[in-house]
């Protein structure tokens, strides 16, 4: 717990994603089941280590599960985050099955004050956050909603060159040309 606590270190680091998913999934249990609300793991196995600040994405991921706790706040449901490896990428997805996000608002969701929650509730800040820190490292946070059926965030997180994915081999485009 302490370690959430602490101030935002930016130093890069290699992050086991699929570790750090777990600890905030630990830490964010008890509120998701005084909601009602589910938590499932769909975790690809050996993911390499992305090279990141360990605080800022779990300021990212914490965020989403949280907004994604929020969302089914009264009438609970499940929460799914799924990770795996695409290309030269790590993806991790969160996906809640709450009461989505209306079409009008996906443009606007990563914009700084946009809140769609009560006053008081929320700034309108944590997503357009979660979108610089991502933006920061070379990635891409989207987001698909239909409304009351799913709602999905994902978050694409570049390996760094010369990165050997899972099996040992460098990445395509990392060799020397030469």
């Amino acid at each position: 717990l302490l370690s959430f606590a602490r101030k935002t270190d930016p130093r890069e680091q290699d992050v086991q994603l699929n570790d750090l998913l777990e600890e905030l999934i630990a830490l964010s249990a008890q509120r998701a089941k005084y909601g009602n609300v589910t938590i499932r793991t769909d975790f690809q196995k050996n993911l390499p280590a992305v090279m990141v600040s360990q605080s800022e994405m779990q300021q990212v991921f914490l965020n989403l599960i949280n907004n994604s706790i929020d969302a089914m706040e009264k009438r609970g449901g499940e929460i799914v985050i799924r990770t795996r490896l695409e290309e030269t990428s790590v993806v991790a997805e969160v996906s809640d099955n709450g009461p989505g996000i209306a079409r009008a608002n996906l443009g606007r969701i990563f914009d700084p004050f946009f809140t769609t929650k009560p006053v008081g509730k929320g700034t309108g800040l944590g997503l357009s956050i979660c979108y610089g820190i991502i933006k920061k490292y070379g990635g891409e946070i989207e987001v698909r909603s239909v409304p009351e059926v799913e709602t999905t965030f994902s978050v694409k997180i570049p390996l760094a060159k010369g990165k050997p994915d899972q099996a040992g081999k460098k990445q395509a485009g990392s060799e020397d040309p030469r």
